[in-house]
């Protein structure tokens, strides 16, 4: 348990540096500069991301929080798996600009449910 702090400190800043590069990603491509996508930093978001996964596992292996027996764990990654199906689609240059949108909203809607569940940590169900 000594190092669930420092996994867990890691874990979060690997999260918020993970809403940034996708919010930045975003506001790219709305103001019609898709040039990221060419660009030497277009790897750092999946870098970042497998940093996030691995600190994530580690916390299940280290720590108390169990996804099943944690309500708001197994929903925190029931988000995280809409949240990278629709960031895909938001991201991807071939869909209409409607449907980048839309999925773009869901994707962040999905990723402050994430955020919430992982800050306060609720009972979902009794």
């Amino acid at each position: 348990m000594e190092f669930y702090l420092p996994v867990k400190h890691w874990h979060m800043a690997f999260a918020y540096l993970s809403a940034t590069l996708f919010m930045l990603r975003l506001a790219l491509d709305v103001a019609g500069k898709p040039g990221w996508r060419n660009s030497k930093w277009r790897r750092l978001p999946h870098i970042n991301d497998t940093l996030l996964l691995t600190m994530a596992f580690t916390l299940l292996a280290i720590g108390p929080w169990q996804p099943f027996a944690h309500q708001w764990l197994g929903f925190k990654i029931l988000l995280l798996i809409g949240y990278i199906l629709f960031g895909i689609m938001a991201l991807k240059p071939t869909l209409s600009a409607v449907v980048r949108s839309v999925t773009a909203i869901l994707a962040l809607l999905q990723l402050a449910g994430i955020f919430y569940l992982a800050t306060f940590k609720p009972i979902l169900f009794s």
